[in-house]
């Protein structure tokens, strides 16, 4: 693997972690409502079914977040796994411009984002 394609991987790594935690936050309980309000409009659920449904939803939410927090602590590892490894390739100086260059990524794609 080339040296220029490790700052992509990296950042890649670092962005979908960082996006995939953003996204969940801000539109979780949102998505969680409209949909509960569509399968109580388009299915016609009584008050007593929307309330096991809400239950069931927010036991399934609790168990996919767990998933992602599993996920990311994996992702991370890696990236500290990869960053571990480069410092034995790298000077303290290439390390550097390799941290700054993946931080310029990640603050352009969050902000192409927005």
């Amino acid at each position: 693997m080339s040296l220029k394609t490790i700052p992509a991987i990296l950042t890649l790594v670092l962005v979908f972690t960082v996006s995939t935690t953003h996204a969940q936050k801000n539109n979780a309980a949102a998505e969680g409502r409209d949909a509960l309000n569509r399968m109580t409009k388009e299915l016609g659920l009584s008050d007593a079914q929307r309330s096991k449904v809400e239950t069931i939803l927010n036991t399934e939410k609790k168990k996919v977040e767990a998933v992602f927090n599993e996920e990311r602590k994996k992702l991370q590892s890696i990236q500290e796994e990869t960053r571990s490894s480069l410092k034995t390739v790298l000077t303290p100086e290439q390390m550097q411009k390799l941290e700054n260059k993946m931080r310029q990524e990640s603050s352009k794609n969050t902000n192409q984002k927005k």
